[in-house]
C-alpha cells in the first residue's frame, strides 16, 4: 500500500515523532554524501517519508527505490516501480519502519536518513544518517581497530569508549550545526552496517554509556593507528588546540617491550634523491603555507632543529634558493610526502633524517621512522598489543589517558 500527500498549506501534519535525542541514548548525526545532483536510497519493506517539520509525505508498505533532487528550496520525491512523486519544501526525513532496511550508497544504514541542502548550494544535497549513538559505534569500531580476535576484545571495549566519548563531544560542540560528525577520518570512520561483527558489537555493549572523563568533564579522546614506541605531546603536534595533562604522550612499552612493535608500521623508510625530494617540496610548501610556488626555489638544505620528549620532531626547516621555511608540528607530514600524485603523507613525525650532501646541496635523503599517525593520545594498535598481554580495558584507558577516569553517562 502506497500513500502520498503533497507537503502543501492546508495538509494535516502527520504526528511528530520523539524528539532525537530523548531518552537516554544521544542520537548523532553522521554526514556520509554530498551532491548536487539525484540522491538515490533502496528500501526493502515498509517506510515512510516526512517533512523536517513531521508533515506526512509518503506512506509505503512496499520495497522502493526513492530518488531525492533539490530545486531551490524544494526537494523532489520520485518512487520506483511505485511511478509516484511529491514535492517537500526544505528538508526531508526518510524512516524504514518494521524490518525493512534501508541503503544508501550500496550499503545498509541504521535509523533513518536526512536530506538536506547544502549550505550555500542551490541544488547541493546533504546526506545525514540519524542514528542512535551505540547503533553508530557499532558502525565505527569494525572500520577504526578493525576485528583483532577475542584475546583482544579489552582493546576493542577501550576503543568504544574512546569513539562514544569522542562522539558525545562532537555532538555537544556542534550544536546547531546541520550535522555533528563526518563519515571519514576527520572525525571517525563510520559505514553503517558494512563489516559489522559480533565482537565490536559486544564491546559497544559492555561499555554501553561508558565515557572517559577528568574532574567530571569530557576527556579529548584523540587517537591514532600506531605511536612507534612513544605517544605524543598534543602541545607539540597541534600546538594551536587545547593542552591536557593526559595529552603529555607516555612510553608505550613494558618489560616485554613496545606495545605495537607486532605491527608492520612500527617501523619504516623511504629514501629520495635531493631533486625528487626538492620536486615534492615545491608542491607541498605552497600548499601548506600559503605561499606562492615561485618564491620557493630548489633545495638547497634541509633537517630537524627540534623534537619532542617523544622523539617527534617538532619543526622541520627547508632551505631553498628562495629563503627558508619552518614547518611546524603535524603539518610535516604533509609537507613530507613521499607520494603528493596520490596524496600520501608521511606516516607520522617520529623519524630521523640521514642524508647527503654534495657542493653544498642535498644529494640524497633517508627519512627513517616508526609509527603511522598523529601518536596523540591512544594507540589503536598498542591498545591491541596490550589486551592480547593480559591488560583490561581500564588498564588500557588509564596508560593512554593518564588521570582519566570512566564514567557512565546513560
Amino acid at each position: 500500500m502506497l500513500v502520498i500527500v503533497l507537503a502543501a498549506a492546508g495538509c494535516t501534519p502527520a504526528k511528530k515523532a520523539a524528539p532525537e535525542g530523548s531518552g537516554d541514548e544521544p542520537v548523532i548525526r553522521v554526514l556520509i554524501g554530498e551532491t548536487s545532483g539525484t540522491i538515490e536510497f533502496s528500501v526493502s519493506g515498509a517506510f515512510r517519508i516526512d517533512s523536517a517539520g513531521g508533515m506526512a509525505l509518503v506512506r509505503s508498505d512496499d520495497p522502493a527505490t526513492i530518488s531525492v533532487r533539490r530545486d531551490g528550496t524544494s526537494t523532489q520525491i520520485h518512487l520506483e516501480p511505485q511511478g509516484s512523486a511529491a514535492v517537500a519544501e526544505g528538508d526531508v526525513y526518510i524512516t524504514p519502519t518494521g524490518n525493512a532496511r534501508l541503503r544508501y550508497d550500496g550499503i545498509a544504514w541504521p535509523g533513518r536518513m536526512l536530506v538536506r541542502g547544502a549550505d550555500g548550494s542551490a541544488s547541493g544535497l546533504w546526506v545525514v544518517n540519524v542514528v542512535g549513538l551505540e547503533s553508530y559505534l557499532e558502525g565505527v569500531l569494525p572500520h577504526e581497530i578493525g576485528n583483532p580476535g577475542p584475546d583482544a576484545f579489552s582493546a576493542m571495549e577501550a576503543q568504544a569508549v574512546t569513539a562514544r566519548t569522542y562522539a558525545i563531544s562532537r555532538i555537544s560542540d556542534r550544536e546547531g550545526a546541520p550535522f555533528d560528525v563526518y563519515s571519514g577520518v576527520r572525525d571517525q570512520v563510520y559505514r553503517g552496517r558494512e563489516k559489522m561483527s559480533q565482537l565490536a558489537s559486544s564491546a559497544v555493549r559492555e561499555t554501553r554509556g561508558r565515557v572517559l572523563v577528568l574532574k567530571g568533564q569530557l576527556a579529548r579522546t584523540y587517537y591514532s593507528a600506531t605511536c612507534g614506541g612513544h605517544t605524543s605531546d598534543i602541545r607539540l603536534m597541534w600546538p594551536r588546540r587545547e593542552p591536557a595533562r593526559y595529552l603529555q604522550g607516555v612510553y608505550d612499552r613494558d618489560d616485554a617491550g613496545s606495545f605495537c612493535s607486532w605491527v608492520y608500521n612500527f617501523r619504516w623508510r623511504f629514501s629520495f634523491s635531493g631533486k625528487e625530494l626538492g620536486e615534492i617540496l615545491r608542491r607541498t610548501i605552497p600548499a601548506e603555507m600559503g605561499v606562492d610556488p615561485e618564491r620557493v626555489g630548489h633545495l638547497i638544505d634541509i633537517g630537524v632543529s627540534a623534537r619532542g620528549p617523544s622523539g617527534r620532531a617538532r619543526y622541520l626547516e627547508v632551505v631553498t634558493t628562495r629563503g627558508s621555511f619552518t614547518i611546524e608540528g603535524d603539518r610535516i607530514r604533509w609537507v613530507l610526502m613521499p607520494d603528493p600524485e596520490a596524496g600520501r603523507i608521511l606516516p607520522s613525525t617520529l623519524f630521523n633524517l640521514h642524508k647527503e650532501m654534495n657542493n653544498q646541496r642535498v644529494a640524497s635523503v633517508s627519512i627513517v621512522g616508526g609509527g603511522n599517525g598523529h601518536g596523540v593520545g591512544m594507540c589503536q594498535n598498542g591498545a591491541i598489543g596490550m589486551a592480547k598481554r593480559g591488560y583490561t580495558r581500564d588498564m588500557i584507558l588509564s596508560h593512554y589517558y593518564p588521570g582519566t577516569e570512566i564514567s557512565k553517562r546513560y
